[in-house]
């Protein structure tokens, strides 16, 4: 028996009501995470969902949608409110007030297990699968850092790619009331404080955002030195879901999240969850790029979304959830 967060090997989790097959470890519940969902439901829909049935990072319908887009995961805070006042701003803006984007499908994983499916043509849930092929569900944009917009141009996906925001770097994700009392990086390697942090091969990205801020803050080999403690642990595929799972269910003390993270934990699951800053000094700060999918299959929407990402619409949106947006 293993939780869903350790069964997405394949594709980390969904919002929506897209999985079927997953067990559970008889632990304690799961994280109550916040709906986030890309459109109201149907009339009379009846959702199926419960601990054992439960996605998290893929949001909407595979079917049909106007518009598809595949992303770092770490903005998952942000769509919701991102894709309200979207459909708000396409609506007025001359050349785009005509575009269909009501049906909106987008993904939060760890953006190297999206390029996978693209390569391999299928992303697979346990029992369930979707198809990633032009004719199926394709993305039309890509928003990602540096690293994975590189494989995609190498893949010739795409033409090139432009930054549009950064976060605000790396806090320590801890308990409600922070029993341990941690107060920076050298804590982590206490004997007695059990840390979280992703995983060199499974989220390279991330790893590598935090690594940076840990040898800024606690010297050149501070990485390698909290991944020998044996009591320090790393998520099987997607950190943003699963660190704070391994803290809710008393499994870590500290783990190393994104600003935007800790600040959306803590705002919205206060009983559960709080941070702790790290000094600005050596706290490395990622970039976030968009890039347009070659053989997009909804051209309109995507040079739609573009646009509006670079608008100060978006900007607004993407400052209110923890990040700094990146002029022209």
């Amino acid at each position: 028996m293993r939780r869903l967060d350790r069964v997405l090997g394949k594709a980390a989790g969904a919002a929506l009501l897209l999985s079927g097959g997953f067990c559970f470890a008889q632990t304690p519940a799961p994280v109550p995470w916040p709906q986030e969902l890309p459109q109201a439901l149907s009339p009379g829909a009846n959702p199926y969902v419960s601990e054992y049935v439960t996605v998290l990072d893929f949001h909407g319908s595979v079917q049909d949608p106007d518009l598809v887009i595949f992303m770092a995961g770490n903005q998952y805070r942000v769509f919701p409110d991102l894709l309200l006042t979207f459909r708000e701003w396409v609506r007025k803006r001359p050349g785009h007030e005509t575009v269909k984007v009501d049906r909106i499908f987008y993904a939060t994983t760890p953006p190297g297990r999206l390029i996978d499916a693209m390569q391999s043509g299928q992303l697979v849930l346990g029992n369930f699968w979707i198809d990633v092929q032009p004719d199926k569900l394709w993305p039309d944009v890509f928003m990602t850092g540096a690293r994975q917009q590189l494989r995609l141009l190498n893949a010739r996906h795409i033409e090139g790619w432009s930054v549009f925001a950064r976060n605000r770097g790396t806090v320590l994700l801890v308990r409600a009331g922070n029993p341990k009392d941690i107060r920076g990086v050298s804590d982590l390697l206490r004997d007695d404080v059990r840390v979280a942090v992703s995983s060199p091969t499974r989220e390279p990205d991330s790893f590598e955002s935090y690594s940076n801020t840990l040898r800024a803050q606690g010297g050149g080999q501070f990485p390698d030195l909290l991944l020998k403690k044996p009591n320090t642990i790393s998520p099987a595929v997607v950190h943003h879901r699963e660190n704070p799972q391994f803290i809710h269910d008393g499994r870590a003390d500290a783990a190393l999240m994104y600003y935007h993270f800790g600040d959306y934990l803590k705002t919205r699951l206060p009983r559960d969850f709080d941070y702790v800053l790290l000094p600005e000094e050596g706290n490395f700060r990622d970039a976030l790029a968009i890039s347009t999918i070659r053989n997009a299959q909804h051209k309109a929407a995507a040079a739609a979304w573009v646009d509006f990402i670079r608008s100060d619409a978006a900007a607004t949106v993407y400052i209110r959830h923890g990040f700094d947006y990146v002029s022209k």
